[in-house]
């Protein structure tokens, strides 16, 4: 079998990963074109003047098991490190910072006390919180919605502004009242279907955790000690060792399927031929590639609206706050030019020497004009926030400005049609799979679980392919014989 991987980010790396360590279908011969001049896609880490700087995600959620399971086979276990101190989650809500209230999740409350004192919400807000209690059902079919309609018809508008849209919102970097309630948060769909009311369903799920005593860890977080970045060089590193061919400003011009197999036509002119192609370089690359073989999955793939971010680092030296920072940082549910801050230095060891605090702030493009001011203009409105909110008195020593255009998947009303639609238009070629943020999950686990998930089904096919040809050659051999 011969792979081609199109796309180095962690979706492509970890197909890769996946071909090279299996056994079922003998032995792979693993491709992997990068357009750009480095690997990881959106892991990137900076190392500089004793600061670890992410220039995209930081962390993963250790509740979804796969990049746990990738990095301990990489030989990585021992440098996942947790947060650092007791994690508290903070909402800058009516002007101050508050603490998330105990028990409540992304949405709703699994403890009514809390919730009831919290001054996030106004007593207004509470009280139309309640009346869901009361409602009846609201989705009458399986009718896509969007999250912040349904929430606002059961729980008012106080929820969605300040619980939904910071803490959904800057997951998938989209408002809630875009974001498709089936693809994203398909349990709110149940909750209501089993117990009328969401807050009755959350308060119930509670109380179960709390007397099973499944809780949890403090923290579902984990990233590596080094960075996430680390786990693209010992990917790139065990890849090369175990036979895989890594190339970098390698991009794809054309594919043709031809008798099971699919020939490629790289941008320097070279042709190659392979047994299964994964497609991870991302929704818009991955449409243009198949819009002449697979139309209806170009289509589809090009309907996914992509979302802007970028994303700030800002180092300030200790002694620029006169009380020392210890938050982990906060989501915001105020108008202000970010959705979010994360005080790296207080919340992951070894990311800044003592003396230096180092803050990443979030500015997604639902923002507005905010999101697409130049770096000079970006960086002084969220420095004299940041400042603002955190009492410094001087300006941040060192800053980064990540930008990361158009590259975030919005899962929209209509995305699992749109997941349905790349599939079954991909059903005559099974040997081609789209993989990746694109289509199943935007987080870390997510893109490697199907990276590898991709690429066995992918090789599977392709087996199967290979199978049929031999099986046809050798009627067709007997048949001209007798």
């Amino acid at each position: 079998m011969k792979l081609l991987v199109i796309g180095g980010g962690i979706t492509g790396l970890a197909a890769a990963w996946e071909a090279v360590r299996s056994t079922e279908h003998g032995p792979v011969e693993v491709v992997v074109a990068e357009a750009s001049d480095r690997w990881g896609g959106k892991l990137r880490t900076e190392h500089t003047d004793g600061l670890l700087i992410e220039h995209g995600p930081d962390s993963f959620v250790a509740y979804r098991p796969a990049a746990l399971t990738l990095i301990d086979e990489l030989g990585l276990a021992d440098q996942v490190i947790s947060v650092s101190g007791t994690r508290t989650v903070f909402l800058r809500s009516r002007g101050r910072l508050h603490p998330l209230p105990a028990g409540m999740g992304m949405v709703l409350p699994t403890r009514l006390w809390p919730f009831v004192t919290t001054g996030i919400l106004s007593w207004a807000d509470k009280l139309r919180a309640g009346i869901d209690l009361l409602l009846p059902r609201q989705l009458q079919d399986d009718t896509d919605v969007t999250i912040g309609a349904f929430l606002r018809a059961r729980l008012g508008n106080g929820i969605v502004q300040r619980f939904a849209d910071p803490m959904i919102g800057g997951i998938y970097g989209a408002s809630v009242n875009e974001l498709s309630l089936d693809a994203v948060l398909p349990s709110l769909r149940t909750d209501e279907l089993a117990h009328r009311s969401l807050m009755l369903a959350s308060l119930a799920a509670g109380r179960k955790a709390r007397t099973s005593g499944t809780r949890g860890a403090n923290s579902p977080f984990r990233t590596l000690r080094g960075g996430l970045g680390s786990m693209i060089d010992a990917l790139v590193t065990q890849l090369t060792a175990a036979g895989a061919e890594l190339r970098l400003n390698s991009a794809v011009a054309a594919l043709s399927p031809t008798a099971g197999a699919t020939e490629v036509r790289f941008v320097d002119g070279a042709t190659e031929t392979f047994d299964a192609v994964i497609f991870a370089a991302g929704a818009r690359a991955s449409a243009a590639l198949l819009a002449d073989s697979a139309p209806a999955a170009a289509a589809a793939l090009s309907d996914i609206p992509l979302a802007t971010s970028t994303v700030l680092a800002l180092a300030y030296p200790a002694t620029a706050f006169a009380t020392p920072v210890t938050t982990h940082g906060w989501l915001e549910a105020d108008p202000a030019p970010i959705s979010g801050i994360t005080v790296s230095s207080a919340k992951w060891a070894g990311r800044a020497p003592d003396d230096v605090v180092l803050i990443r702030a979030f500015v997604p493009g639902r923002l507005g004009p905010i999101a697409d001011a130049d770096d000079d203009e970006l960086v002084a409105a969220v420095s004299a926030h940041v400042g603002e909110v955190l009492g410094a008195t001087t300006p941040p020593t060192q800053v980064r400005v990540a930008r990361w255009p158009h590259v975030m998947p919005k899962y929209t009303v209509g995305h699992r049609d749109r997941v349905a639609a790349v599939e079954t238009a991909l059903a005559a070629l099974p040997q081609w799979r789209v993989a990746g943020s694109p289509l199943r999950g935007v987080g870390v686990p997510d893109c490697v679980a199907d990276g590898r998930r991709q690429a066995a089904l992918a090789l599977a096919a392709a087996c199967d392919l290979a199978d049929h040809r031999g099986a046809d050659n050798r009627v067709f051999n007997q048949g001209s014989r007798q």
